[in-house]
Protein backbone atom coordinates (compact mmCIF):
# COMPACT_ATOMS: atom_id res chain seq x y z
CA UNK A 1 0.00 0.00 0.00
CA UNK A 2 1.18 3.61 -0.80
CA UNK A 3 0.98 6.37 1.69
CA UNK A 4 -1.39 8.36 -0.42
CA UNK A 5 -3.80 5.25 0.24
CA UNK A 6 -6.87 6.35 2.19
CA UNK A 7 -9.51 4.15 3.93
CA UNK A 8 -12.76 3.80 1.58
CA UNK A 9 -16.32 2.96 2.38
CA UNK A 10 -17.01 -0.55 1.45
CA UNK A 11 -18.79 -1.67 -1.13
CA UNK A 12 -22.04 -4.16 -0.79
CA UNK A 13 -23.80 -6.24 -2.99
CA UNK A 14 -27.43 -7.43 -1.76
CA UNK A 15 -28.85 -10.51 -3.49
CA UNK A 16 -31.15 -13.08 -2.50
CA UNK A 17 -34.06 -14.68 -3.77
CA UNK A 18 -36.91 -12.83 -5.93
CA UNK A 19 -39.37 -12.67 -3.20
CA UNK A 20 -37.22 -12.15 0.58
CA UNK A 21 -37.20 -8.77 0.86
CA UNK A 22 -34.25 -7.63 -0.72
CA UNK A 23 -35.27 -4.51 -2.39
CA UNK A 24 -37.12 -3.16 0.51
CA UNK A 25 -34.47 -3.96 2.75
CA UNK A 26 -32.39 -1.73 1.20
CA UNK A 27 -35.24 0.69 1.08
CA UNK A 28 -35.66 0.99 4.60
CA UNK A 29 -31.98 1.26 5.48
CA UNK A 30 -31.93 4.36 2.90
CA UNK A 31 -35.31 5.44 4.68
CA UNK A 32 -36.87 7.17 1.16
CA UNK A 33 -38.88 5.07 -0.59
CA UNK A 34 -37.49 4.13 -3.67
CA UNK A 35 -39.35 0.96 -4.30
CA UNK A 36 -42.10 0.21 -6.79
CA UNK A 37 -43.78 -3.01 -8.11
CA UNK A 38 -42.61 -4.09 -11.18
CA UNK A 39 -43.82 -6.55 -13.00
CA UNK A 40 -43.12 -10.34 -11.67
CA UNK A 41 -41.95 -8.74 -8.68
CA UNK A 42 -38.28 -8.50 -10.21
CA UNK A 43 -36.38 -5.53 -9.51
CA UNK A 44 -35.19 -5.10 -13.19
CA UNK A 45 -32.44 -2.40 -13.29
CA UNK A 46 -29.10 -2.38 -10.85
CA UNK A 47 -28.98 1.06 -8.71
CA UNK A 48 -26.41 1.89 -6.34
CA UNK A 49 -26.38 4.46 -3.15
CA UNK A 50 -24.85 5.38 -0.28
CA UNK A 51 -25.97 5.05 3.19
CA UNK A 52 -24.77 6.81 5.99
CA UNK A 53 -23.95 5.03 9.32
CA UNK A 54 -24.13 7.01 13.05
CA UNK A 55 -21.40 4.85 15.14
CA UNK A 56 -21.78 4.79 18.96
CA UNK A 57 -18.67 6.39 19.43
CA UNK A 58 -20.60 9.26 17.09
CA UNK A 59 -18.20 9.24 13.72
CA UNK A 60 -20.28 8.69 10.45
CA UNK A 61 -19.38 6.00 8.15
CA UNK A 62 -20.33 5.76 4.63
CA UNK A 63 -21.20 2.13 3.19
CA UNK A 64 -22.06 1.52 -0.65
CA UNK A 65 -24.55 -0.37 -1.56
CA UNK A 66 -25.16 -2.09 -4.61
CA UNK A 67 -28.64 -3.72 -5.94
CA UNK A 68 -28.17 -6.64 -8.03
CA UNK A 69 -31.68 -8.73 -9.07
CA UNK A 70 -31.73 -12.10 -7.22
CA UNK A 71 -33.33 -14.01 -9.91
CA UNK A 72 -31.49 -17.03 -11.60
CA UNK A 73 -31.38 -15.13 -14.97
CA UNK A 74 -29.34 -11.80 -13.72
CA UNK A 75 -26.21 -14.35 -12.89
CA UNK A 76 -24.68 -12.18 -15.41
CA UNK A 77 -25.31 -9.18 -14.08
CA UNK A 78 -24.62 -10.11 -10.66
CA UNK A 79 -20.94 -11.04 -11.91
CA UNK A 80 -20.59 -7.79 -13.06
CA UNK A 81 -21.39 -6.78 -9.71
CA UNK A 82 -19.21 -8.85 -8.30
CA UNK A 83 -15.60 -7.31 -9.86
CA UNK A 84 -16.82 -4.01 -7.65
CA UNK A 85 -17.85 -5.65 -4.70
CA UNK A 86 -16.53 -6.21 -1.30
CA UNK A 87 -18.64 -7.84 0.23
CA UNK A 88 -21.94 -9.46 0.01
CA UNK A 89 -25.38 -9.35 2.47
CA UNK A 90 -27.76 -12.42 1.39
CA UNK A 91 -31.34 -11.54 2.15
CA UNK A 92 -33.08 -14.76 3.27
CA UNK A 93 -36.94 -14.92 4.76
CA UNK A 94 -36.72 -16.59 7.87
CA UNK A 95 -40.39 -18.22 6.47
CA UNK A 96 -39.44 -19.83 3.41
CA UNK A 97 -35.75 -20.59 4.46
CA UNK A 98 -32.54 -20.85 1.49
CA UNK A 99 -34.14 -20.92 -1.93
CA UNK A 100 -32.95 -22.62 -6.01
CA UNK A 101 -31.75 -18.89 -6.27
CA UNK A 102 -30.29 -18.29 -2.58
CA UNK A 103 -28.26 -21.42 -3.83
CA UNK A 104 -27.32 -20.61 -6.83
CA UNK A 105 -26.07 -17.22 -4.99
CA UNK A 106 -24.31 -19.05 -2.52
CA UNK A 107 -22.40 -20.67 -5.12
CA UNK A 108 -21.63 -17.46 -7.03
CA UNK A 109 -20.06 -15.72 -3.64
CA UNK A 110 -18.16 -18.94 -3.39
CA UNK A 111 -16.66 -18.52 -6.70
CA UNK A 112 -15.48 -15.08 -6.37
CA UNK A 113 -14.19 -15.33 -2.74
CA UNK A 114 -16.48 -12.84 -1.29
CA UNK A 115 -16.96 -12.55 2.72
CA UNK A 116 -21.16 -12.44 3.58
CA UNK A 117 -23.62 -11.49 5.45
CA UNK A 118 -26.92 -13.16 5.58
CA UNK A 119 -29.82 -10.73 6.59
CA UNK A 120 -32.55 -13.15 7.81
CA UNK A 121 -35.38 -10.91 7.00
CA UNK A 122 -39.47 -11.14 8.04
CA UNK A 123 -39.00 -11.75 11.22
CA UNK A 124 -41.71 -9.74 12.56
CA UNK A 125 -43.99 -12.39 11.20
CA UNK A 126 -45.24 -14.68 13.20
CA UNK A 127 -44.19 -17.39 11.32
CA UNK A 128 -40.62 -16.72 11.09
CA UNK A 129 -38.24 -19.89 11.84
CA UNK A 130 -34.37 -18.72 12.25
CA UNK A 131 -33.60 -22.23 13.51
CA UNK A 132 -34.96 -23.01 9.59
CA UNK A 133 -33.07 -21.09 7.97
CA UNK A 134 -29.55 -21.80 10.36
CA UNK A 135 -30.30 -25.70 10.01
CA UNK A 136 -30.22 -25.00 6.21
CA UNK A 137 -27.06 -23.08 6.49
CA UNK A 138 -25.35 -25.72 8.35
CA UNK A 139 -26.53 -28.01 5.39
CA UNK A 140 -24.89 -25.94 2.87
CA UNK A 141 -21.85 -25.88 4.97
CA UNK A 142 -22.18 -22.51 6.44
CA UNK A 143 -22.26 -22.78 9.72
CA UNK A 144 -24.19 -19.78 11.97
CA UNK A 145 -21.94 -17.92 14.49
CA UNK A 146 -24.06 -18.80 17.23
CA UNK A 147 -23.42 -22.47 16.07
CA UNK A 148 -19.46 -22.21 16.71
CA UNK A 149 -19.55 -21.59 12.82
CA UNK A 150 -18.17 -18.07 11.14
CA UNK A 151 -20.89 -16.91 9.55
CA UNK A 152 -23.12 -14.04 10.57
CA UNK A 153 -26.47 -13.82 10.44
CA UNK A 154 -28.33 -10.85 11.21
CA UNK A 155 -31.98 -11.04 12.20
CA UNK A 156 -33.53 -8.07 10.60
CA UNK A 157 -37.21 -6.92 9.64
CA UNK A 158 -36.80 -5.05 6.51
CA UNK A 159 -40.37 -3.50 7.08
CA UNK A 160 -40.09 -2.33 10.98
CA UNK A 161 -36.19 -1.78 10.98
CA UNK A 162 -35.37 -4.26 13.43
CA UNK A 163 -32.01 -4.99 13.04
CA UNK A 164 -31.26 -3.26 11.04
CA UNK A 165 -28.62 -1.09 12.86
CA UNK A 166 -26.67 -4.63 13.59
CA UNK A 167 -26.45 -5.33 9.92
CA UNK A 168 -24.98 -1.89 9.28
CA UNK A 169 -22.68 -2.48 12.37
CA UNK A 170 -21.78 -6.20 11.40
CA UNK A 171 -20.73 -4.60 7.94
CA UNK A 172 -18.27 -2.31 9.27
CA UNK A 173 -16.67 -5.19 11.18
CA UNK A 174 -16.37 -6.66 7.96
CA UNK A 175 -14.98 -3.82 6.35
CA UNK A 176 -12.21 -3.25 9.22
CA UNK A 177 -10.97 -7.15 8.73
CA UNK A 178 -10.71 -6.14 4.50
CA UNK A 179 -8.62 -2.92 5.78
CA UNK A 180 -10.33 -1.35 2.48
CA UNK A 181 -8.17 1.05 0.96
CA UNK A 182 -7.39 3.74 -2.14
CA UNK A 183 -5.38 6.30 -3.56
CA UNK A 184 -7.85 9.32 -4.73
CA UNK A 185 -4.83 10.73 -7.14
CA UNK A 186 -4.08 7.55 -8.55
CA UNK A 187 -4.87 7.12 -12.22
CA UNK A 188 -8.83 6.51 -12.68
CA UNK A 189 -10.22 2.66 -12.42
CA UNK A 190 -14.37 2.55 -12.41
CA UNK A 191 -16.61 -0.36 -12.96
CA UNK A 192 -20.09 0.58 -15.13
CA UNK A 193 -22.97 -1.00 -13.35
CA UNK A 194 -26.12 0.16 -15.49
CA UNK A 195 -25.86 1.71 -19.23
CA UNK A 196 -28.94 2.65 -20.95
CA UNK A 197 -29.74 5.26 -23.79
CA UNK A 198 -31.94 8.40 -22.37
CA UNK A 199 -34.30 10.43 -24.85
CA UNK A 200 -33.21 13.77 -23.44
CA UNK A 201 -29.79 13.41 -22.14
CA UNK A 202 -28.42 10.64 -24.43
CA UNK A 203 -26.09 8.07 -23.55
CA UNK A 204 -26.20 7.55 -19.60
CA UNK A 205 -23.93 5.45 -17.57
CA UNK A 206 -23.95 4.41 -13.91
CA UNK A 207 -20.16 3.33 -12.45
CA UNK A 208 -18.73 3.27 -9.13
CA UNK A 209 -14.96 4.46 -8.69
CA UNK A 210 -12.86 1.80 -7.45
CA UNK A 211 -9.57 3.75 -7.25
CA UNK A 212 -8.61 7.09 -8.74
CA UNK A 213 -11.03 10.23 -9.25
CA UNK A 214 -13.46 11.48 -11.95
CA UNK A 215 -13.92 14.60 -12.47
CA UNK A 216 -15.71 17.13 -14.60
CA UNK A 217 -14.61 17.45 -17.55
CA UNK A 218 -12.02 14.51 -18.07
CA UNK A 219 -11.61 12.41 -21.00
CA UNK A 220 -12.29 8.81 -20.13
CA UNK A 221 -12.40 5.98 -22.01
CA UNK A 222 -15.07 2.48 -21.86
CA UNK A 223 -13.35 -0.16 -23.70
CA UNK A 224 -12.95 1.61 -27.35
CA UNK A 225 -16.07 3.93 -26.60
CA UNK A 226 -14.97 8.06 -25.61
CA UNK A 227 -16.45 10.23 -23.41
CA UNK A 228 -15.65 14.35 -22.11
CA UNK A 229 -17.85 13.59 -18.67
CA UNK A 230 -20.55 16.46 -19.06
CA UNK A 231 -22.07 16.20 -15.86
CA UNK A 232 -21.66 13.60 -12.62
CA UNK A 233 -24.94 12.91 -10.59
CA UNK A 234 -25.07 11.20 -7.58
CA UNK A 235 -27.59 9.36 -6.27
CA UNK A 236 -29.98 11.65 -4.74
CA UNK A 237 -30.22 13.54 -8.37
CA UNK A 238 -27.20 15.97 -6.99
CA UNK A 239 -24.79 17.69 -9.47
CA UNK A 240 -21.13 16.94 -8.20
CA UNK A 241 -17.94 18.52 -9.78
CA UNK A 242 -15.93 14.72 -8.88
CA UNK A 243 -16.14 11.53 -7.18
CA UNK A 244 -13.54 9.65 -5.46
CA UNK A 245 -13.77 5.67 -4.46
CA UNK A 246 -16.58 4.02 -3.52
CA UNK A 247 -18.62 6.87 -4.91
CA UNK A 248 -21.82 5.57 -6.64
CA UNK A 249 -22.34 8.40 -9.51
CA UNK A 250 -24.20 8.80 -12.79
CA UNK A 251 -21.96 10.12 -16.09
CA UNK A 252 -22.95 11.67 -18.98
CA UNK A 253 -21.25 12.15 -22.45
CA UNK A 254 -20.02 8.63 -23.55
CA UNK A 255 -20.49 8.89 -27.24
CA UNK A 256 -22.46 5.96 -27.25
CA UNK A 257 -24.15 3.36 -24.73
CA UNK A 258 -20.79 1.68 -22.72
CA UNK A 259 -20.86 -2.23 -21.88
CA UNK A 260 -22.09 -3.09 -18.00
CA UNK A 261 -19.24 -4.42 -16.37
CA UNK A 262 -16.79 -2.60 -18.54
CA UNK A 263 -13.38 -0.61 -16.70
CA UNK A 264 -14.00 2.76 -17.33
CA UNK A 265 -10.28 4.58 -17.03
CA UNK A 266 -8.40 7.51 -19.13
CA UNK A 267 -6.46 4.89 -21.39
CA UNK A 268 -8.73 3.78 -24.73
CA UNK A 269 -8.94 -0.65 -24.35
CA UNK A 270 -9.52 -1.52 -27.68
CA UNK A 271 -11.60 -4.32 -27.38
CA UNK A 272 -10.68 -7.63 -29.20
CA UNK A 273 -13.69 -9.69 -29.29
CA UNK A 274 -15.70 -7.86 -31.71
CA UNK A 275 -18.71 -10.17 -32.81
CA UNK A 276 -18.18 -11.35 -36.44
CA UNK A 277 -20.56 -11.09 -38.79
CA UNK A 278 -20.80 -14.75 -39.44
CA UNK A 279 -23.67 -15.86 -37.29
CA UNK A 280 -26.32 -16.34 -40.12
CA UNK A 281 -24.31 -19.58 -41.50
CA UNK A 282 -23.51 -21.23 -38.48
CA UNK A 283 -27.06 -23.12 -38.37
CA UNK A 284 -27.20 -26.59 -40.17
CA UNK A 285 -29.20 -29.17 -40.60
CA UNK A 286 -27.12 -31.44 -38.44
CA UNK A 287 -26.40 -28.61 -35.88
CA UNK A 288 -29.36 -26.68 -35.85
CA UNK A 289 -29.92 -23.45 -33.77
CA UNK A 290 -32.47 -20.80 -32.74
CA UNK A 291 -32.16 -17.46 -34.25
CA UNK A 292 -33.26 -14.35 -32.49
CA UNK A 293 -33.39 -10.39 -32.20
CA UNK A 294 -33.65 -9.11 -28.81
CA UNK A 295 -34.59 -6.03 -27.65
CA UNK A 296 -34.96 -4.65 -23.88
CA UNK A 297 -35.45 -0.98 -22.07
CA UNK A 298 -31.31 -0.53 -20.64
CA UNK A 299 -28.40 -2.36 -20.89
CA UNK A 300 -28.12 -4.10 -18.27
CA UNK A 301 -31.16 -6.39 -18.59
CA UNK A 302 -30.17 -6.69 -22.31
CA UNK A 303 -26.70 -8.11 -21.52
CA UNK A 304 -28.70 -10.73 -19.16
CA UNK A 305 -30.96 -11.63 -21.71
CA UNK A 306 -27.73 -12.46 -23.95
CA UNK A 307 -25.92 -13.96 -21.83
CA UNK A 308 -28.38 -15.98 -20.67
CA UNK A 309 -28.21 -18.72 -23.74
CA UNK A 310 -26.02 -21.51 -24.65
CA UNK A 311 -24.58 -21.48 -28.09
CA UNK A 312 -27.71 -23.07 -29.60
CA UNK A 313 -28.71 -19.64 -29.56
CA UNK A 314 -27.79 -17.16 -32.45
CA UNK A 315 -28.34 -13.56 -31.34
CA UNK A 316 -28.69 -12.04 -34.99
CA UNK A 317 -29.25 -8.61 -32.87
CA UNK A 318 -29.70 -6.82 -29.96
CA UNK A 319 -30.40 -3.03 -29.09
CA UNK A 320 -32.24 -1.00 -26.63
CA UNK A 321 -35.75 0.53 -27.45
CA UNK A 322 -39.09 -0.45 -29.51
CA UNK A 323 -38.62 -2.64 -31.80
CA UNK A 324 -38.49 -1.15 -35.56
CA UNK A 325 -38.81 -1.82 -38.79
CA UNK A 326 -35.06 -2.63 -39.68
CA UNK A 327 -35.53 -5.45 -37.06
CA UNK A 328 -38.65 -7.22 -38.14
CA UNK A 329 -36.90 -6.80 -42.04
CA UNK A 330 -33.70 -8.19 -40.66
CA UNK A 331 -35.31 -10.76 -38.69
CA UNK A 332 -37.02 -12.11 -41.98
CA UNK A 333 -34.09 -12.07 -44.09
CA UNK A 334 -32.30 -14.74 -41.14
CA UNK A 335 -35.44 -16.88 -40.51
CA UNK A 336 -35.37 -15.25 -36.81
CA UNK A 337 -37.86 -14.32 -34.24
CA UNK A 338 -37.85 -11.31 -32.17
CA UNK A 339 -37.82 -10.91 -28.38
CA UNK A 340 -38.69 -7.20 -26.70
CA UNK A 341 -38.26 -7.20 -22.60
CA UNK A 342 -40.34 -4.56 -20.98
CA UNK A 343 -40.72 -2.50 -24.83
CA UNK A 344 -43.81 -2.10 -26.60
CA UNK A 345 -43.82 -2.58 -30.34
CA UNK A 346 -45.61 -0.28 -32.71
CA UNK A 347 -48.85 -1.06 -33.92
CA UNK A 348 -47.33 -0.47 -37.39
CA UNK A 349 -44.67 -2.42 -37.12
CA UNK A 350 -46.64 -5.49 -35.51
CA UNK A 351 -48.62 -5.15 -38.72
CA UNK A 352 -45.17 -5.08 -41.11
CA UNK A 353 -44.00 -8.20 -38.84
CA UNK A 354 -47.23 -10.16 -39.34
CA UNK A 355 -47.32 -9.57 -43.34
CA UNK A 356 -43.52 -10.93 -43.12
CA UNK A 357 -44.38 -13.51 -40.76
CA UNK A 358 -42.09 -12.63 -38.09
CA UNK A 359 -42.60 -13.39 -34.84
CA UNK A 360 -43.02 -11.18 -32.05
CA UNK A 361 -42.76 -12.50 -28.84
CA UNK A 362 -42.89 -9.40 -26.07
CA UNK A 363 -42.63 -9.69 -22.12
CA UNK A 364 -42.11 -8.16 -18.77
CA UNK A 365 -40.68 -11.02 -17.29
CA UNK A 366 -37.62 -11.62 -18.47
CA UNK A 367 -37.83 -15.14 -17.49
CA UNK A 368 -41.20 -15.71 -19.69
CA UNK A 369 -38.70 -14.93 -22.59
CA UNK A 370 -35.71 -17.07 -21.68
CA UNK A 371 -38.29 -20.27 -21.04
CA UNK A 372 -39.99 -19.57 -24.46
CA UNK A 373 -36.64 -19.69 -26.22
CA UNK A 374 -35.20 -22.60 -24.13
CA UNK A 375 -38.67 -24.31 -24.81
CA UNK A 376 -37.88 -23.61 -28.25
CA UNK A 377 -34.24 -24.62 -28.38
CA UNK A 378 -35.25 -28.05 -26.78
CA UNK A 379 -37.79 -28.78 -29.53
CA UNK A 380 -35.08 -27.83 -32.05
CA UNK A 381 -32.55 -30.32 -30.84
CA UNK A 382 -35.24 -32.93 -30.44
CA UNK A 383 -38.43 -32.26 -32.23
CA UNK A 384 -40.44 -35.37 -30.72
CA UNK A 385 -39.43 -33.90 -27.09
CA UNK A 386 -43.30 -33.29 -26.48
CA UNK A 387 -44.84 -35.96 -28.31
CA UNK A 388 -46.26 -39.67 -27.69
CA UNK A 389 -45.12 -42.42 -29.70
CA UNK A 390 -48.50 -44.43 -30.87
CA UNK A 391 -47.02 -47.09 -33.17
CA UNK A 392 -43.80 -47.79 -34.91
CA UNK A 393 -43.34 -49.55 -38.32
CA UNK A 394 -40.81 -50.16 -40.68
CA UNK A 395 -41.40 -50.42 -44.59
CA UNK A 396 -40.35 -53.62 -46.32
CA UNK A 397 -42.03 -53.42 -49.45
CA UNK A 398 -43.30 -51.11 -52.41
CA UNK A 399 -45.68 -51.65 -54.86
CA UNK A 400 -47.89 -49.05 -57.30
CA UNK A 401 -51.54 -49.89 -58.14
CA UNK A 402 -53.47 -47.06 -60.43
CA UNK A 403 -50.16 -45.33 -60.57
CA UNK A 404 -50.53 -44.70 -56.72
CA UNK A 405 -47.24 -46.00 -54.75
CA UNK A 406 -47.82 -48.52 -51.78
CA UNK A 407 -45.70 -49.01 -49.17
CA UNK A 408 -46.02 -52.28 -47.45
CA UNK A 409 -45.45 -51.47 -43.90
CA UNK A 410 -44.89 -54.26 -40.76
CA UNK A 411 -45.68 -52.81 -37.52
CA UNK A 412 -43.69 -53.76 -34.61
CA UNK A 413 -44.82 -51.61 -31.90
CA UNK A 414 -47.90 -50.27 -30.71
CA UNK A 415 -50.60 -49.06 -33.85
CA UNK A 416 -51.10 -47.16 -36.74
CA UNK A 417 -54.47 -45.81 -37.57
CA UNK A 418 -56.27 -43.99 -40.19
CA UNK A 419 -55.69 -40.73 -39.75
CA UNK A 420 -52.33 -40.85 -37.88
CA UNK A 421 -49.72 -38.10 -38.04
CA UNK A 422 -46.38 -39.44 -39.49
CA UNK A 423 -42.57 -39.09 -39.18
CA UNK A 424 -40.51 -40.96 -42.07
CA UNK A 425 -37.07 -41.64 -40.90
CA UNK A 426 -34.36 -42.57 -42.45
CA UNK A 427 -30.91 -43.44 -41.11
CA UNK A 428 -32.14 -42.47 -37.79
CA UNK A 429 -33.31 -38.98 -39.04
CA UNK A 430 -37.11 -37.24 -39.31
CA UNK A 431 -36.71 -36.38 -43.30
CA UNK A 432 -40.73 -35.91 -43.29
CA UNK A 433 -43.46 -35.44 -41.70
CA UNK A 434 -47.28 -36.48 -43.38
CA UNK A 435 -50.21 -38.45 -42.29
CA UNK A 436 -51.80 -42.02 -42.69
CA UNK A 437 -54.51 -41.90 -46.24
CA UNK A 438 -55.15 -45.36 -46.12
CA UNK A 439 -54.58 -48.85 -44.82
CA UNK A 440 -55.85 -52.21 -46.38
CA UNK A 441 -55.06 -55.70 -45.75
CA UNK A 442 -55.39 -57.87 -48.23
CA UNK A 443 -58.34 -57.19 -50.26
CA UNK A 444 -59.82 -55.60 -46.96
CA UNK A 445 -59.62 -51.50 -45.99
CA UNK A 446 -58.75 -51.25 -42.21
CA UNK A 447 -58.87 -48.26 -39.88
CA UNK A 448 -56.32 -49.48 -37.79
CA UNK A 449 -53.21 -51.66 -37.97
CA UNK A 450 -51.45 -53.56 -34.58
CA UNK A 451 -48.21 -54.68 -33.85
CA UNK A 452 -46.91 -57.83 -35.43
CA UNK A 453 -48.95 -57.22 -38.91
CA UNK A 454 -48.62 -56.41 -42.31
CA UNK A 455 -50.42 -53.86 -44.62
CA UNK A 456 -50.36 -51.94 -47.66
CA UNK A 457 -50.39 -47.91 -46.49
CA UNK A 458 -50.78 -44.95 -48.83
CA UNK A 459 -49.97 -41.00 -47.23
CA UNK A 460 -51.23 -37.51 -47.70
CA UNK A 461 -49.68 -35.52 -48.34
CA UNK A 462 -47.53 -37.61 -50.63
CA UNK A 463 -43.96 -38.86 -49.39
CA UNK A 464 -40.89 -40.02 -51.36
CA UNK A 465 -40.78 -43.03 -49.18
CA UNK A 466 -37.84 -46.16 -49.58
CA UNK A 467 -37.52 -49.67 -48.51
CA UNK A 468 -35.98 -49.85 -45.00
CA UNK A 469 -37.51 -45.94 -43.77
CA UNK A 470 -39.11 -46.08 -40.77
CA UNK A 471 -42.73 -44.91 -40.08
CA UNK A 472 -43.49 -43.04 -35.98
CA UNK A 473 -46.99 -42.85 -35.44
CA UNK A 474 -46.96 -40.13 -32.91
CA UNK A 475 -49.80 -37.49 -30.93
CA UNK A 476 -49.03 -33.75 -30.12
Amino acid sequence: MTKNQLTRPPIVAVMGHIDHGKTTLLDKIRSTNIWKKEAGGITQHIGAYQAKFTEKNGQIKLITFIDTPGHAAFINMRACGAKVTDMVVLVVSAVEGIMPQTKECLEHIKKCDLPFIVAMNKMDLENASPDKVKGQLVELGYTPEDYGGQTAVIPVSAKTGKGIEELMEMILINAEVLELKADPNACLEAVIIESRLDKSRGPVASLIVKNGTIKLGDIVYSEDIYCKVKALIDYNGQSLKEAGPSTPVEVLGFEKVPPVSSLVTYQKEICNNIKECKVLLESTEENPKLKVILKADVKGTLEALENSFNDDVIVISSGIGAVSDNDVFMAEAAKAQIFAFNVSTPKHISQIAEAAKVRIFESKIIYEIIEDIQNQVLKLLEPTIDETVLGEGNIIAEFKIDKVRIAGLKCHKGEISKGDLIHLKRDGKIIKDTKVEGIRQGKNIVDKLKSGNDCGMTFKPYIDFKVGDDIIAYKN
